[in-house]
């Protein structure tokens, strides 16, 4: 498979980025957040993370999503990070990186990535 150098994105990839990535040529690219520890981030060529979807006035944010407020997103919108759409993505389809989540709302992507797990019943 040849690398599309002039699209991809080369930079270093950490938890808590919110990154577009396309995943075929010429389709629409998704926003993600990355849930990867960074220590396999270095060195795997995927990638997990999270989808994130517009967020729309009026909309539900579950207990296992994050709403994202648009001044952290980098997106120029609200976004909804889906931690029930959990996503392996090769690092190569990785485009741009668009913003950096801070350590608080990270918190809450940890507390719904648990929910979504099922965490929370666990006696460990």
């Amino acid at each position: 498979m040849p690398f599309d150098f002039d699209n991809m994105y080369c930079g270093a990839i950490r938890r808590g980025d919110i990154v577009l990535f396309s995943e075929e040529k010429r389709t629409r690219e998704h926003a993600a957040v990355i849930i990867q520890d960074d220590a396999l981030n270095q060195g795997l060529p995927t990638v997990i993370c999270a989808k994130v979807e517009p967020y729309k006035k009026g909309d539900d944010v579950f207990v296992n999503e994050v709403l994202l407020p648009k001044e952290e997103t980098g997106l120029g919108k609200d976004g909804i990070c889906m931690l029930h759409k959990l996503e392996t993505i090769d690092r190569t389809h990785i485009v741009a990186k668009k913003a950096e989540l801070s350590v608080e709302r990270m918190k809450k992507v940890y507390e719904a990535l648990d929910i979504t797990f099922g965490r929370f019943r666990d006696n460990i």
